[in-house]
């Protein structure tokens, strides 16, 4: 099997609690990995103990933002400063396998691959759905479509590319040259949430691959940035109002106007007799940016084609 220097990045802020795991599990992979690797931490003006506990560890290069820039920006600092034209991209909450990078890294053989994604477990080591972005679309919402990890694993020693929508951003590997030339993620989704679906989409229709390879394993611990400083109901608004923003961008015209449109109306009625805000916050917040996405969606089409999300999906399934 031919293997590829990697390039690893992780950003981090006020991650002193989380941290270690993630660093000490990373170098422990990179050493098992039998090619060059490079640990980079981005470190988004952290005001924790963050910095000292990183200088503890030599063979890992730190990158320092003065200001908080967010997660987007520090992932685009973090691929701006690499060397390798493989990243390895992973939250500070995530720790790897010691044999998870070379499974990752074997599909960029192929050079249509853009990214790939691992199986992604919780403590208790059970699969996570993201693992694998395999979605439909039911009455205009993107959903999620339940899988099997034995069928998956399955597949794969049979060898059958797993393909899919996109790769979570939390432990990502993907080639450097795409992801640039894709303006890496997209700024409106900032602070976050659905950056990494939509990076994914766009790579497909650049006719750019997504795969799915569940013999690498992660274990994400789900205690980052987000849940740690942002309110719950903070979180489902963004993450709602995003959604919003997915879908204007990359749905086709007809799915959103006789499919998205109607169907919102009639959640946005219901959502408000059961005093749903955050839903309701969220839809308002988005129709606030209509004019960007119209600027947004007519950009990307320039850009990456009139492949549409439906399309997308349906060549994923096939």
């Amino acid at each position: 099997m031919k293997t590829i220097p990697v390039s690893i990045i992780i950003p981090n802020y006020n991650g002193e609690e989380i941290l270690h795991r993630t660093l000490t599990s990373t170098i422990q992979a990179s050493h098992a990995y039998p090619d060059k690797t490079e640990i980079i931490v981005v470190d988004d003006a952290s005001k924790d103990g963050s910095l000292d506990l990183i200088s503890q560890f030599p063979q890992i290069r730190i990158l320092r933002h003065g200001v908080n820039k967010g997660f987007a920006e520090a992932v685009h600092t973090g691929v701006n400063g690499s060397v390798y034209d493989v990243i390895l991209l992973l939250n500070s909450d995530v720790m790897l396998q010691q044999s998870s990078i070379l499974p990752l890294v074997q599909w960029f053989e192929w050079k249509e691959t853009f990214c790939v994604g691992p199986l992604i477990c919780n403590e208790e080591g059970r699969p996570a759905r993201v693992s694998w972005g395999l979605s439909k679309i039911l009455r205009g919402e993107i959903r999620k479509c339940n899988w099997d990890l034995e069928d998956a694993i399955g597949a794969t020693a049979n060898g059958t590319p797993l393909k899919s929508l996109y790769a979570s951003g939390g432990s990502m590997a993907f080639r450097k040259d795409m992801f640039l030339a894709l303006g890496g993620f997209c700024s409106i989704y900032k602070p976050f949430y659905y950056e990494d679906c939509d990076l994914g989409t766009r790579g497909w229709q650049r006719g750019w691959k997504t795969f799915f390879e569940p013999r690498s394993k992660v274990i994400h611990g789900h205690q980052g940035t987000i849940n740690r400083f942002f309110a719950a109901t903070n979180i489902k608004r963004i993450k709602r109002r995003n959604r919003f923003f997915y879908l204007w961008l990359h749905l086709s015209p007809g799915k959103l106007i006789f499919s998205h449109l109607p169907w919102t109306l009639l959640r946005f009625l219901s959502r408000v007799l059961t005093m749903d805000i955050a839903y309701v916050l969220g839809l308002f917040a988005a129709l606030y940016s209509t004019g960007k996405i119209i600027k947004l969606r007519s950009k990307f089409v320039q850009e990456h084609g009139k492949r549409s999300l439906e399309t997308i999906i349906r060549q994923i399934q096939c």
